[in-house]
């Protein structure tokens, strides 16, 4: 650190960082600055700068060659500051960064990614606030850039290693910001998502994906035909099945009943007709898919679509994302009113958040006991009906 560091330090805060060497400039120095840089060692160097006619010195009144008031310099002098220190001046080095990033901008089609490019990096970049380093910002836009491919899920140290050359790299330095930036700008982010089920509509996966689902659904895998209804208790339908499956004809089924929470799900009576689906919260985007397929598949037949969930306002949100994105027929299972009031002695206290996004939320099919949440201040988690 130097007396030029310094002076180009307070040159690039200044609204003439974009290289305007017009007019005269002074840098006013203090005690922390001394102790930085060592009173004796930036008295010198400003002396030898003196001599080089590159700034004046005022002295402080009584201490001449011991006490700096403050250098005045002209600001065309600033381009060869730069060149004594071998110093990219910020506003190449904000060009650097706004070319890099404009390249990637092109390729990219995600809408959240061009929404966060576009309402908060650019600006940031024009404005020479943006305070990454280039190699960091690089960083981001190759992650962005890999997520932006994905139409698949991808175990998350494959997609780090494939993108970003590094296994871990993703998890130790942009998983959190990744996470935070999606939140803010992609609709198909729910306030109430875990930060694994926000990776998940990324298509990043912890680990592999499993449907579990009980009763008679009717399967094409690999060539063969398979029947789900073998399996009395249920079963687990994987990644690969999950993609890979086609769905077909499925006359006997009367009723699709999906909820939320493990336990409920295992207890759930199999019935003749009804397919039971664990939803274990937000279904994925490959998992919505396959159950849009199905939806599709059972299109013209007499069909009962259910959910039932925590009485709670990630339940009622869950519900809501199910019925616009998936089932739009779909309605509320053991979430009415009168299950309300048949638990409510099981009743817990709703945090302040959560209570305020509930008064602000609004669900047709759901209206009259979100209303009584409202005005207990108590959740009921469904696994209470057991």
């Amino acid at each position: 650190m130097t007396l030029i560091d310094l002076i180009l330090d307070q040159y690039e805060r200044s609204s003439k960082w974009k290289g305007d060497l017009s007019g005269n400039a002074s840098f006013r120095v203090e005690e922390e600055h001394y102790q930085l840089l060592g009173k004796r060692t930036l008295v010198q160097e400003a002396k030898k700068l003196e001599e080089k006619q590159l700034l004046r010195i005022r002295w402080v009144k009584g201490y001449r060659n011991e006490d700096i008031e403050k250098v005045e310099y002209s600001l065309t002098d600033i381009e060869q500051f730069y060149i004594q220190l071998n110093r990219t001046p910020k506003y190449q080095f904000m060009g650097l960064k706004m070319d890099m990033v404009l390249a990637f901008f092109e390729q990219i089609r995600s809408t959240w990614i061009r929404k966060y490019t576009e309402l908060d990096v650019l600006p940031r970049l024009h404005k020479g606030t943006d305070k990454q380093s280039f190699e960091e910002l690089q960083k981001l836009f190759l992650c962005f850039a890999g997520i932006d491919k994905l139409e698949a899920p991808i175990f998350k140290r494959v997609f780090s290693k494939r993108y970003l050359k590094n296994s871990k790299v993703f998890e130790k330095e942009l998983q959190d910001k990744i996470i935070r930036i999606a939140r803010k700008h992609s609709e198909e982010i729910e306030d109430t998502m875990e930060d694994v089920e926000v990776l998940s509509q990324l298509y990043i996966e912890e680990y592999a994906q499993e449907l579990s689902v009980k009763g008679s659904l009717r399967l094409e895998v690999a060539g063969s035909e398979i029947d789900t209804g073998i399996f009395p208790y249920g079963t687990v339908l994987n990644t690969q099945t999950i993609k890979n499956a086609t769905v077909l004809d499925n006359l006997r089924i009367t009723k699709v009943l999906t909820i939320e929470n493990k336990a409920n799900y295992v207890s759930e009576p199999y019935e003749e007709g009804k397919l039971i689906i664990f939803s274990h919260g937000y279904f994925s985007p490959l998992e919505r898919e396959f159950l849009k397929q199905l939806r599709n598949k059972l299109a013209g037949q007499e069909v009962i679509y259910l959910h039932s969930g925590d009485l709670d306002y990630g339940g009622v949100r869950i519900f809501q994302h199910i019925r616009k994105r998936i089932f739009p027929k779909v309605q509320t299972y053991r979430m009415d009113l009168e299950t309300y009031e048949q638990y409510i002695f099981y009743g817990e206290p709703m945090e302040p958040g959560p209570l305020e996004k509930l008064k602000r939320f609004d669900e047709p099919l759901l209206q009259a006991v979100i209303n009584r949440m409202i005005e207990t201040g108590l959740v009921i988690e469904q696994e209470v009906y057991l």
